[in-house]
């Protein structure tokens, strides 16, 4: 790993979660290192973390699903919180949330299996926030095509190793990256992979 005040450059771990804060100009890069694994963000305003990530917003101000460079991300009030600088990959998801062990025991019946919600509630517990805090996340690499009756499934990423994503941030936001702990369904394709973090100054 290599830090300075404003930089970093790190690899995060199979299933496992980072939280940092960003200054507005700051750029966040997430580089799928192997292939075919999904990063789940979440954001909050700084200071006051009560304004945060609102898919439903993003997806009516940019008027898509699928998001690629040029699009924004949009807090609950409407603020641009990250906007899409690079983008080599250009399938990414917004609308399947954040996988949770309540969830996949109703799909899959097993008990306890960890996802990126477990990931998030301890990850930014040292901001006094909690599970109610955490909005619906921004899915980097996760394949969930619509189809054109409305289907919608998740399927294998189109993410090959190498590719990456870039997000400059325009506020001051605190986020947390979790690497998917997912696999159950086709979403990180069976296997869990590493992910490199780098994080640059304005």
């Amino acid at each position: 790993m290599t830090t300075n005040a404003l930089s970093e450059d790190f690899v995060l771990e199979p299933a496992t979660c980072v939280a940092r804060p960003l200054q507005r100009g700051q750029s966040l890069r997430i580089t799928d290192l192997q292939g075919k694994q999904v990063a789940d963000v979440i954001a909050f305003v700084l200071p006051e973390l009560t304004d945060r990530l609102w898919p439903s917003t993003t997806i009516r101000l940019n008027g898509t699903v699928y998001f690629t460079v040029g699009h924004t991300l949009y807090s609950e009030l409407s603020r641009p919180l990250m906007k899409i600088v690079e983008d080599t990959c250009g399938r990414h998801d917004m609308l399947a949330g954040s996988c949770n062990a309540e969830i996949d025991k109703v799909r899959y019946g097993v008990d306890g299996h960890r996802g990126c919600v477990e990931n998030f509630v301890e990850t930014i517990a040292p901001w006094g926030l909690t599970r109610a805090d955490v909005p619906m996340s921004f899915n980097v690499f996760m394949n969930c095509p619509v189809g054109p009756d409305g289907g919608w499934s998740i399927v294998e990423p189109a993410s090959r190793a190498g590719d990456y994503i870039t997000l400059r941030a325009e506020a001051d936001i605190l986020v947390a990256i979790s690497n998917c702990p997912q696999d159950l369904n086709p979403c990180n394709a069976g296997e869990l992979k590493p992910l490199g973090i780098s994080i640059t100054a304005a």
